[in-house]
């Protein structure tokens, strides 16, 4: 393999929020959605610096660095997280974290479907919720590598073997055919591996912790800006728009609508 100098290798951490169950809205509207958010990290600077800051945070806050952020946990505040009862301490975990996102490097990607209008739409023809989501988000990142002569590879979290093996069927699929707006020579070109990377939370991954904890605000952002609607001026909303700064933008016009954001279908 021709050498790539490590100043020209990233890796893509991410998380979802949703289920891939393409009529699970139809008993309840809490998932009629699926999202992925994707983190892109150069490999060296994610082992060393980002790591090392995450670590940090985690000392501060929970006296070890091998606590493994969760976002439902942390909510749920029990076991690990239960210190964050105490409201001096949570107030001291909300700004250290929401400092953490401010040395993200970027880029970040968001993608998501709105299972319900691509059931509407697609009445004969229905793509796999997490392969469609999936290759949206691997395209984006691929068109950014392909941009700035970038290789890279991609990771998400173990989850269960149906789960992962839909994920990782998406992923070859897209490596050995490419995309309705991907060459597969660009694919080839651009990742590294054919195969997905998947890790359990337990290898305790800085940047899949930190995309588990965006994933949720990240959707729901975007979603109320589809909508129109006002975006509730809450914590989630503020580590967004820290996120705003290092999403992927169309290079002509800065805009971040089709690069670091696209809503489906």
């Amino acid at each position: 393999m021709t050498f790539v100098h490590p100043t020209r290798r990233y890796r893509l951490y991410f998380d979802e929020t949703g289920t891939g169950d393409l009529r699970a809205h139809k008993k309840d509207q809490n998932q009629r959605y699926l999202s992925l958010t994707g983190l892109a990290f150069r490999q060296d600077v994610h082992a060393s610096t980002f790591t090392a800051r995450l670590s940090a945070l985690k000392r501060r806050v929970f006296q070890t660095p091998d606590v493994i952020l969760h976002r439902r946990e942390i909510i749920d505040r029990k076991g690990d997280f239960a210190v964050l009862n105490d409201p001096t301490i949570r107030a001291d975990f909300d700004a250290q974290f929401l400092d953490l996102i401010g040395y993200l490097p970027g880029p970040a990607f968001t993608v998501s479907i709105d299972k319900q209008a691509h059931l509407e739409k697609y009445r004969a023809w229905h793509f796999d919720p997490y392969h469609y989501v999936l290759t949206c988000l691997v395209e984006r990142y691929v068109l950014w590598l392909h941009r700035h002569n970038f290789v890279g590879d991609v990771i998400g979290e173990a989850r269960t073997e149906w789960h992962d093996g839909r994920l990782r069927r998406a992923f070859n699929h897209q490596y050995d055919n490419g995309s309705r707006f991907l060459r597969r020579d660009v694919v080839q070109l651009r990742l590294t591996s054919r195969d997905l990377k998947l890790k359990p939370k337990t290898a305790n991954e800085a940047g899949l912790q930190v995309a588990d904890l965006l994933a949720h605000p990240a959707h729901r952002t975007f979603k109320f800006m589809e909508q129109n609607l006002p975006i509730p001026d809450d914590y989630g909303a503020t580590l967004i728009r820290e996120l705003e700064k290092v999403y992927d933008r169309n290079p002509w016009n800065g805009l971040i609508r089709g690069y670091g954001r696209k809503w489906l279908p």
